[in-house]
């Protein structure tokens, strides 16, 4: 009993306007699950939602009334209806108008001459299968239709590329005694002929009511957030899940009223820079400039993709917050360390462990230089001494510490020109020296 009403003629459901409207209904027929409008008498009287014989462009083949589609009945659905569905979802190859006409429900002698053929399928496969690989056709023979009126038989095969099958078409007439028709299918089509359940617990959508298997993208995936792992997200076909694209017009609505990654905007919270968002919450997550994270939702957000703020400078920066940027000193370069190193004197020289040096010292400590000369000397104050300044210091260090500022070179002149030395080397005559 179908939810049209059960079983009436199609006068009792159109009632007065049978010369307005058309006598007509929609039936689902073939292995491929078709689906057309066919026409019926007057005086025809059917089920809803039963089996029904009808005649195609193919021959004569069982079908099934699809309900809600009766004529004058209260919860039909309208042919501007289903012309508007048929053309959303590609055209006549969907929903085919004036595809036939009824021709008698079917009988029980109908049904188990469609079972009997049903059972002949497997023997015609492996048949087919055989004479493919005899001939040495690259095709895999998927399935086999045969319709009820016997008069052709259709094979479904996949192949990566164009085939030349006359010879088996020829060699399967033979075998069989009827019209043999060839079709090429992908995998999706595949799946809609075999396939039963999908991992998500329902029939696979191919097979239950798409009729239409548009192309789906990994881009529908990433911005729906799924899982990227294709043995997850791909279906019985080994393709990805037709199911991806029944959401992905609101995802994609949704997405164009969120701003872009890596975009700054302007909120109650501040300026800060989106870093994550959440298309079906509507929610963004931003960083604002003094590194707080804030969640705000899209209805608050007051000035979307503003430009970058400029950085901060590194007088700013405290040195001891996440982000904080510290300035070091850097050492002089070698060549100033050398410089400086020269303008030392030697036994005041630092050395490479002790680090950069960072200042020069100015005074020079007093170098006492004991000779044989002057330990043989009596005591008593020397007949000339040195002379000295007002800071006491001697005239030797003065010309030491000058020596020392001109290099290495200089401070040789100056260890020559010592007092109790005399030119070469040799004691006395030096300057400021004594005598015996």
């Amino acid at each position: 009993m179908g939810k049209c009403g059960g079983r009436a003629s199609a006068i009792d459901r159109i009632g007065p306007e049978a010369d307005r409207m058309p006598l007509s209904t929609t039936v689902r027929y073939g292995k491929m699950g078709l689906i057309g409008e066919f026409s019926y008498p007057p005086n025809l009287a059917f089920t809803c939602g039963g089996k029904l014989v009808i005649s195609t462009d193919r021959g004569l083949e069982i079908g099934e009334h699809v309900l809600l589609t009766c004529t004058g009945c209260q919860q039909q659905i309208p042919r501007e209806q289903m012309q508007a569905y048929a053309q959303a979802s590609s055209g006549d190859e969907t929903y085919r108008f004036r595809n036939g006409r009824i021709l008698r429900e079917a009988t029980d002698a109908d049904l188990a001459e469609f079972r009997h053929i049903q059972s002949t399928t497997p023997q015609k496969l492996e048949l087919a299968s055989n004479l493919a690989a005899e001939y040495g056709l690259d095709m895999k023979i998927v399935d086999c239709e045969q319709i009820l009126g016997g008069e052709r038989i259709i094979l479904f095969f996949m192949s990566e590329q164009r085939v030349d099958f006359r010879q088996l078409v020829r060699r399967l007439a033979s075998e069989f005694q009827t019209r043999i028709e060839m079709r090429q299918v992908g995998a999706r089509d595949e799946a809609r002929l075999l396939a039963d359940f999908e991992t998500c617990g329902r029939e696979c959508c191919c097979k239950n009511f798409l009729k239409t298997l548009k192309p789906i993208t990994m881009s529908m995936a990433k911005l729906q957030k799924t899982t990227l792992d294709l043995a997850k997200v791909s279906g019985r076909c080994g393709r990805l899940k037709c199911c991806l694209r029944y959401e992905h017009e609101t995802y994609d609505t949704l997405n164009k009223k969120l701003p872009r990654n890596n975009s700054w905007i302007r909120t109650a919270a501040g300026i800060g820079k989106v870093f994550d968002r959440q298309i079906i919450t509507q929610l963004v997550r931003i960083r604002t400039e003094d590194d707080r994270i804030v969640v705000v939702p899209v209805e608050e957000i007051l000035e979307m993709n503003l430009p970058a703020p400029p950085p901060r400078p590194l007088a700013d920066d405290k040195g001891n917050g996440s982000g904080s940027r510290r300035e070091r000193r850097e050492p002089p370069p070698r060549s100033a360390r050398r410089l400086l190193r020269s303008l030392v004197p030697k036994n005041d020289e630092p050395t490479e462990d002790d680090g950069p040096v960072e200042e020069v010292r100015e005074e020079t400590p007093i170098v006492e230089d004991v000779s044989p000369a002057t330990e043989s000397q009596p005591s008593g104050p020397p007949e000339n001494p040195p002379v000295s300044d007002k800071t006491g210091k001697s005239a030797d260090n003065q010309q030491q510490q000058r020596h020392g500022r001109r290099g290495r070179r200089s401070r040789r002149r100056g260890r020559r020109n010592r007092p109790g030395r005399g030119p070469g080397g040799s004691p006395g005559g030096g300057v400021g020296g004594g005598s015996v």
